[in-house]
């Protein structure tokens, strides 16, 4: 649903703590690769407000088999298009 519409459905008593305290928000998908990014975005999110990470603003986490995790290379050498039209791409491509 909506960010508003879950908000229609949280107790007002905590509608403060969980919708104005600057949390990221999370878009659960259904796509097994895109639920791990989730999980990893909540772990770190409750991990960061643990005492023992309350001086950190973001941890490391990393899920085996993950795609960040592996290293990944083109088989052959590859030459990267980077249209004038497409604002920051040549900045990327490089």
């Amino acid at each position: 649903g909506t960010l508003q519409a879950l908000r229609g459905e949280c107790p007002d008593d905590l509608q403060q703590d969980i919708f104005e305290q600057g949390w990221t928000h999370t878009v659960w998908m259904r796509i097994e690769e895109y639920q791990r990014v989730s999980l990893k975005t909540i772990a770190e999110a409750v991990l960061l407000c643990s005492p023992n990470y309350l001086n950190k603003t973001s941890l490391p986490l990393c899920v085996s088999g993950e795609l960040e995790s592996q290293s990944l290379a083109f088989s052959k050498q590859t030459t990267l298009w980077a249209s004038p039209a497409n604002a920051g791409a040549m900045e990327l491509a490089n």
